[in-house]
């Protein structure tokens, strides 16, 4: 059947009849158990014949395979997210027992490259001023690179190929060449605006149409000890 309900005075072919018989008095099978050791559907991609309990059988195999399927993907992500969830409480945790900026900074290499495993972090933050304490993190406010950076992220992460930076790729180092996929992450408050920028050799690591809650989560964890110590200082 094509799903489309007839009119009442369009006369229903045969097959369309019986599909409708069937669908409406679905104990029919129950009722005359007889046909079912005749009725013979064809085996889809084997030749031959099985019969319809047989087939049945194969049809809500396949879809228990498939369910399995969806449930094994959502446990792997769950099991991602909670992971994730444990490092970025241990940056949360390192960033609050801060005492410089120094340490912040420390604090998100060390998430970069040691807790995700990456091949490249740059931050870089605009502050009157800037460089600030011989740092080459802080920049001024009117940095070419910072505004082309924060011009090209937009509001989130922005994740894809490293491509995507175009002239921003230099800021990679001299070994960018080698950098597949990033993660750009801006930084924004009412006074401030920076970026960080996370960069693998993996292409899959940073694909695009990846979620970015927890990198914008980092993003805002990283800003706001930023400030804490720039105010105080």
């Amino acid at each position: 059947m094509d799903g489309m309900a007839k009119l009442p005075n369009e006369e229903l072919s045969w097959e369309e009849a019986v599909a409708r018989y069937l669908t409406e008095n679905r104990d029919y099978f129950r009722r005359h158990p007889d046909l079912l050791e005749i009725l013979a559907i064809p085996h889809v991609g084997k030749g031959g014949a099985v019969s319809l309990i047989e087939r049945q059988v194969e049809v809500l195999r396949a879809r228990l395979a498939a369910k399995n399927q969806e449930w094994q993907n959502f446990v792997a992500v769950a099991r991602d997210n909670d992971v994730l969830g444990e490092k970025l409480h241990r940056l949360a945790i390192s960033l609050i027992d801060a005492a410089s900026l120094d340490d912040v900074l420390g604090s998100l290499y060390d998430l970069g490259r040691h807790e995700l495993r990456l091949d490249r972090v740059v931050i870089r933050l605009g502050v009157e001023g800037g460089p600030l304490n011989g740092r080459s993190e802080f920049v001024a406010p009117d940095d070419p690179k910072l505004r082309q950076a924060l011009a090209l992220a937009g509001e989130r992460s922005l994740c894809g190929p490293v491509g995507l930076l175009g002239d921003l790729r230099g800021l990679l180092g001299t070994d960018d060449g080698e950098m597949r996929s990033m993660a750009l992450v801006p930084v924004r408050d009412p006074v401030r605006s920076g970026f960080v920028l996370f960069a693998s050799r993996d292409e899959q690591r940073f694909p695009v149409g990846i979620g970015t809650i927890y990198l914008d989560r980092i993003g805002a964890l990283f800003l706001r000890a930023c400030v804490r110590q720039l105010d105080g200082a």
